[in-house]
């Protein structure tokens, strides 16, 4: 009797095991496919209802310089996420980093190669802040990452409060090159996605995300790949920032505004997992920074109330955590 009710016990307990791991599968399978299939949902309902004007000659451009920052961004912001990590000052650290090249190139007679050197670096100099906040003081990456955003948001709203500083289109018109963004966009995604996918660096952050412990026995060097993560995500947030600057023409106190929750909404449109982990991925995040993109110039081509779109995008972001968050296991899954 004993040996056939441990059986018969042992036999449910298969039974129960298979079930879940089909549920896993299947939800596996909804997480990888979703991100594609939102995508294509998102292009194909503006392509219809703005009658083609989407990808027309003229929307062509836009597309591209829309895409821009917020693709560039999501993927530096890959390894830190990968990790567990995040950052909410970049659109502050953005902005200062505009603010300074901006002052550079119209105050000083300074190289133009430096002023923008300077961007990046005051963007680096940020998420460095962040990174040491957790890794040094040991406080955590939101609380560390809003202190920085308030000091960085208060320096640039001081320094605008008189005037914008306007940078000249004529001078610089260069900068604002549809093929140029293009060609800078598609190296920064190769050389992230190599990196990322195929390299120590990549393979570590994914490790630390998935169980920190273990990938320290392993012998990865936690502190070390972190801080290389959030430099990686300052640089990105810096060249990114050098374009907007001479897209938009000036420099004021909104400057970078809004950059963080787009990148967040970026990440959740991906399926990319906010916990981070071996299945995070690159392409991820730059399929939701591309559905961000087109959900934005839809919205705007269909004639959409500017001030109720930041409504919209809040209400499917809302939507999306709904569906992707795992209530059995407490976290958000891809």
């Amino acid at each position: 009797m004993n040996d056939g009710a441990a059986s018969l016990s042992e036999q449910k307990n298969l039974e129960i095991q298979q079930s879940l791991d089909i549920k896993e599968n299947r939800r596996e399978m909804i997480g990888k496919i979703l991100p594609y299939a939102g995508f294509a949902f998102i292009f194909l309902f503006f392509l219809i209802v703005t009658k083609g004007a989407l990808i027309n000659e003229a929307n062509r451009a836009n597309l591209i310089n829309q895409s821009f920052t917020l693709t560039l961004v999501s993927v530096g912001a890959a390894f830190v996420y990968a990790h567990g990590g995040m950052d909410f000052s970049i659109a502050a650290t953005c902005g200062c980093g505009q603010l300074v090249a901006g002052l550079m190139l119209t105050t000083t007679n300074l190289p133009f190669w430096l002023c923008l050197t300077a961007c990046v670096g005051v963007t680096v100099l940020g998420a460095c802040m962040t990174a040491s906040m957790g890794l040094v003081l040991g406080v955590p990456v939101f609380v560390g990452s809003m202190c920085i955003r308030y000091v960085f948001s208060g320096i640039l709203t001081t320094a605008t409060q008189r005037s914008t500083i306007f940078i000249s289109h004529a001078k610089y018109g260069f900068m604002n090159n549809s093929n140029l963004k293009a060609i800078i966009l598609v190296a920064f995604i190769l050389i992230g996605y190599y990196l990322f996918e195929y390299t120590a660096l990549g393979k570590n952050q994914r490790a630390i995300g998935g169980n920190m412990l273990t990938a320290r026995h392993a012998g990865a060097k936690v502190k070390q790949s972190v801080l290389i993560a959030y430099i990686i995500l300052g640089f990105c947030v810096g060249v990114a920032a050098i374009f907007q600057m001479f897209r938009n023409g000036s420099v004021s106190s909104s400057s970078g505004s809004g950059l963080e929750f787009n990148l967040l909404m970026a990440i959740v449109l991906g399926g990319f997992p906010l916990t981070g982990g071996e299945k995070s991925r690159l392409s991820s995040v730059v399929i939701g920074a591309l559905t961000v993109t087109i959900l934005s110039n839809g919205l705007v081509l269909w004639g959409v109330d500017p001030n109720i779109m930041n409504g919209i995008k809040g209400v499917l972001f809302v939507v999306i955590i709904a569906v992707s968050y795992d209530r059995s296991m407490g976290k958000l899954v891809s």
